[in-house]
């Protein structure tokens, strides 16, 4: 499991007045990740930079988004679980002008990432890619996945229950995000599993709504969902730290 966000530049400028922009990558850095973080940007229709890496601060990758002029973001920070802690197995991978960040585990690909010495994500690209497959082929997969395909930004979620959206009334700001701090007002979470890949959100939203019962320890809560999965959440009362 990792964390994944897909933001355009009016976003990021919502993030950095409601909560920070370091703080909220910390965020999702401290819930699902810390095995290394990475991030692709595009512009008209072209992946102007990709960095990634085991030791790559999210301050440092907030520095660049501000100082960028881009039109998408994609940032992802990663738990390990199928491939090794390194920096060649941190999100997202690139195959031409394809980019992919997966939130997720596919053991389905496990023989193939094993054998190759690579992660669950990086073997659905090359596959995607060798078999000139389409976005639809990743709906058979029950993960999070976003990036850049076909020069524009794209979501694919075959669950409502790892992305939320950031979305408002009169402001061209959009992100997509595993999770948000309970200070933003304006996230909704899809009714239905959706492909999303430029253009209008044609998605059938509803308010979001905290669906989790905390569990304390020290300074952090871990959220259980009705699944039985944990997240690991910063402690979001007034005055609370997450860096």
């Amino acid at each position: 499991m990792c964390r994944v966000l897909l933001m355009n530049k009016q976003a990021e400028k919502e993030i950095e007045k409601t909560y920070g922009l370091d703080r909220y990558l910390k965020y999702l850095e401290k819930q699902m990740g810390g095995h290394g973080n990475g991030f692709a940007l595009m512009k008209n229709g072209k992946i102007i930079k990709l960095e990634k890496g085991v030791n790559l601060d999210v301050r440092d990758i907030a520095n660049v988004f501000r100082k960028t002029n881009y039109d998408w973001a994609i940032f992802h920070t990663r738990l390990a679980s199928i491939g090794t802690v390194s920096d060649s197995n941190c999100h997202p991978f690139r195959r031409g002008e394809t980019v992919i960040a997966m939130n997720g585990t596919e053991s389905t690909v496990n023989f193939l990432a094993k054998i190759k010495g690579i992660t669950d994500t990086e073997a659905i690209l090359e596959t995607m890619e060798k078999y000139h497959l389409s976005l639809a082929s990743l709906k058979n997969f029950s993960s999070i996945f976003v990036g850049f395909y076909n020069h524009k930004p794209f979501v694919v979620a075959d669950n409502t229950l790892r992305i939320k959206i950031l979305k408002i009334k009169n402001n061209s700001a959009i992100a997509f995000a595993s999770s948000f701090p309970k200070k933003f007002k304006n996230i909704y979470e899809p009714k239905k599993c959706f492909t999303w890949n430029g253009g209008k959100l044609d998605i059938e939203l509803e308010k979001n709504k905290k669906r989790y019962f905390p569990i304390h320890y020290d300074n952090y809560i871990y959220q259980e969902d009705l699944y039985g999965q944990c997240y690991l959440e910063a402690l979001e009362k007034e005055g609370g730290n997450v860096a």
